[in-house]
């Protein structure tokens, strides 16, 4: 069984040991304080953008060289490079009128040898992200995209979010009620270093009496415009799928036909992603039918459902982005329930080799391969429905990608990055038998 250890948390203080009579703490303080002050900025940069997020965040209150570092787009840049992975849990209940917080979730791996343990940051309405009824429709460089459902409204909203930074901009999604089978995917370019939106629809509700149909929006433009007919429409994405310039998600076309489509931000165009042979992958009724992807330690990964014949179901990692004989069967998951809408979702691989799975968007388990199943203690189990998602929080601020769109700022003293996570506690988890 796990065992749940409370760590002390940001800001708490320790009883320390008596010094002996003529110390002095402050001359060595003092003198500390000028051997950071005399090391070079690349170097201060360099060590900064190595350090989880929570003691990055009450870096930036350490003094206001270190405020500046860390908007420096050196840091924002290299940081990003090496941010680690953490996972975001939004809670869903059916029923809500205004929005929840957010659970931003690291996982600290230190040593295979030892147990992982994780920190828990809590993101708030009002300081981190919008405070309307937002979900989450995906994730890119550490920048959220949020959307608000318009439920019968012509209109709806569609927030880029920085929840670290507190900041975000608002993009309007107009004639939504004459858009049908309406999807949305957020990306970047790398080549014009643009963020933008991607929308397809059908203009019809019979959606065989016209063509689908798709829009772009580039973040500090202010408009949409259209590129066209929509080779692949989108469908409900995987919110950590974005890997290459490109968003990705499965697509159906038949009863036995599954597809992994993408679209490229920097071309434009929609295209397919060449799969393993139908003959490997099926999902034991002879169907080709890959049921999820998403990108995990910097691969693209996608799974085949749960074979009904023996409970099953495998991972495979695409090695060589773009190169389908790279695709390598990473994974084989037994002993799973087998029950009809039953989804599973690889979250994360640890470096002991268990894998973190979201079990039907209401727990995140431990699969361990050594006892072939998942554990019984669960990682995380919500008391609603939830959505979780891979993600890299950044210092990506919208003041720089986003001129020309209005900007909110929800926090704006140097204390308040620190004093929003202040009374989170650090949760050490020990790894499963």
């Amino acid at each position: 069984m796990r065992k749940l250890k409370k760590t002390a948390s940001v800001g708490s203080k320790r009883r320390g040991t008596a010094k002996p009579p003529g110390s002095s703490s402050s001359s060595s303080t003092e003198q500390s304080k000028c051997l950071v002050a005399e090391l070079p900025n690349a170097l201060i940069i360099d060590i900064l953008s190595r350090l989880p997020i929570r003691p990055l965040l009450n870096c930036k209150s350490v003094c206001k060289t270190w405020l500046h570092l860390m908007a420096d787009p050196s840091f924002v840049r290299l940081h990003l490079e090496r941010s680690p992975t953490t996972l975001l849990i939004q809670k869903t209940p059916f029923e809500r009128k205004e929005s929840t917080e957010m659970l931003l979730v690291e996982i600290v791996e230190e040593d295979i040898s030892k147990p992982f343990y994780i920190e828990i940051i809590r993101l708030f309405p009002t300081k981190n992200f919008p405070d309307t009824d937002v979900r989450i429709l995906n994730s890119c460089n550490g920048l959220l995209c949020l959307y608000e459902d318009s439920g019968d409204k012509s209109d709806m909203m569609v927030h880029v979010c920085n929840p670290v930074l507190g900041e975000y901009i608002d993009i309007p999604v107009v004639n939504t009620d004459k858009k049908f089978e309406h999807h949305l995917a957020f990306g970047f370019s790398s080549v014009s270093n643009q963020y933008k939106v991607l929308q397809t629809f059908y203009p019809e509700k019979d959606l065989t009496a016209a063509p689908c149909l798709a829009e772009i929006y580039t973040v500090g433009t202010g408009q949409w415009r259209s590129i066209g007919n929509a080779s692949f429409r989108l469908q409900s994405l995987d919110a950590n799928a974005f890997l290459h310039d490109s968003i990705h998600w499965i697509e159906y076309r038949s009863n036995t036909i599954g597809f992994v489509s993408a679209f490229d931000f920097v071309s434009e165009q929609f295209k397919l992603v060449a799969l393993p042979p139908a003959s490997q992958i099926h999902d034991g009724m002879g169907r080709c039918y890959p049921s999820s992807v998403g990108v995990i330690k910097g691969c693209l990964f996608m799974t085949n459902g749960v074979c009904i014949e023996n409970e099953k179901f495998e991972i495979w990692v695409m090695e060589e982005y773009g190169i389908k004989e790279s695709w390598t069967k990473k994974f084989v998951l037994s002993n799973l329930e087998v029950q009809h809408y039953v989804s599973y979702q690889p979250l994360y691989f640890l470096n002991s080799g268990e894998i973190l799975i979201c079990e039907d968007d209401e727990s995140i388990g431990v699969y361990v391969p050594k006892l072939k199943r998942i554990h019984e203690a669960k990682f995380y189990k919500g008391k609603d429905c939830f959505l979780v998602t891979a993600h890299n929080p950044s210092f990506v601020s919208l003041q720089d990608i986003a001129e020309g769109e209005e900007l909110t700022v929800l926090r704006k003293s140097l204390n308040s990055a620190a004093a929003a996570i202040s009374d989170n506690q650090n949760v050490r988890v020990d790894s499963c038998p």
